[in-house]
């Protein structure tokens, strides 16, 4: 998952994505037709039901919806050990890179999942000026994927805020909006205890290790 905020228009900084969401409820309307029999009604019901025999054998089932199975690897508790954003920090400027480290991830095997930041530091640099993006909270969302891609359907539920540093002190503090049709597709690779992550459109790369707080495979 990149950098889950979105540019703001503070005057002098941009709050990064502000994502996050809520699951798209569906519901479906049962309509019942009653069907009734157009001719008189007879003296004589036996013949009329004898003009029409019940069926031999039942009608074959109708086809079940399959069940989605998501790649075992994923499933389970990560943390990252080594993530790469380019973010637009500052309104009048481009992207600026930045390195962060220890956001944690759960996947669940139902297709939901949470982020959770417990004070993680993203760090960059403006012509010799730190720049600090610190995130706190979490982020709820569901998930799907393929072999190859990974993809964050929405952002269901989040408590998540980013609250953003240079050289003049704290700049803002941003929260992170439950997003329904957030839709990020990532590429990754997981193999054993390890996965990678990274999307060329927004120059994200990382690196993950399994932990143990949920679901070992």
């Amino acid at each position: 998952m990149g950098d889950p905020s979105r540019a703001t228009g503070r005057s002098a900084v941009v709050a990064l994505f502000a994502v996050a969401g809520c699951a798209l409820l569906a519901a479906t309307t049962l309509t019942v037709f009653v069907v009734l029999d157009d001719a008189p009604e007879s003296s004589a019901p036996a013949a009329v039901a004898a003009s029409r025999p019940s069926p031999t054998t039942a009608p074959p089932p109708g086809p079940r919806n399959p069940v989605e199975l998501k790649p075992i690897c994923l499933i389970g508790s990560w943390r990252t050990v080594d993530e790469r954003f380019m973010i637009k920090f500052y309104t009048d400027q481009g992207l600026i890179p930045f390195v962060a480290s220890g956001r944690t991830f759960t996947f669940r095997p139902d297709g939901t999942g949470v982020m959770s930041e417990d004070g993680v530091v993203y760090t960059g640099s403006f012509r010799g000026n730190q720049l600090r993006i610190v995130g706190h909270g979490n982020l709820e969302f569901t998930w799907t994927a393929d072999d190859k891609t990974l993809t964050y359907v929405s952002y269901t539920r989040s408590d998540l805020s980013f609250a953003y540093f240079d050289q003049r002190g704290h700049l803002s503090t941003q929260p992170v909006n439950a997003d329904p049709q957030h839709n990020e597709v990532d590429n990754y690779t997981c193999e054993g205890n390890r996965m990678t992550e990274s999307n060329p459109a927004t120059q994200y790369q990382s690196a993950w290790v399994r932990t143990a707080d949920f679901g070992m495979y």
